[in-house]
């Protein structure tokens, strides 16, 4: 289990990774605004791919889904993820006294965001598959 977790966090943590740096950056300057639905897409993608992979590098422990499966699971972890994104930005709204929420639109256009930014990373994993007839399962 440990060799499979350094192998995902080698293959796949990088895109996650990279995203929360990008969104931290953002973060300090003056574009949040404008940058808030290419960020979100962007973590929706990476977050996707990272449980595609970690769908295969797990395989032993979880089982092995058809690759269907794992796109389908890994579209559903992603939501997931946006979903419980979202509620930590409205606990930090209402707790922490932020301003992260501006309205309701701004969030619904943050979860359609992530669920476009998953569906297209697994969409060009799906591509790539077949153009190179590799064999990722």
């Amino acid at each position: 289990m440990i060799r499979a977790t350094f192998r995902l966090l080698r293959r796949a943590a990088w895109a996650p990774i990279a995203v929360l740096i990008f969104h931290a950056i953002v973060a300090e300057t003056g574009h949040r605004q404008a940058l808030d639905f290419v960020m979100h897409f962007c973590g929706g993608a990476a977050i996707a791919y990272f449980f595609f992979e970690a769908l295969r590098e797990f395989q032993d422990w979880l089982g092995t889904p058809t690759l269907l499966g794992r796109h389908l699971f890994s579209f559903a972890l992603a939501s997931a993820v946006g979903v419980f994104w979202e509620l930590g930005e409205q606990f930090s709204d209402t707790f922490l006294k932020s301003h992260i929420q501006k309205s309701l639109p701004e969030t619904m256009s943050d979860l359609l965001a992530n669920t476009t930014g998953a569906i297209t990373a697994l969409g060009l994993v799906f591509l790539l598959r077949r153009l190179t007839r590799a064999d990722w399962a």
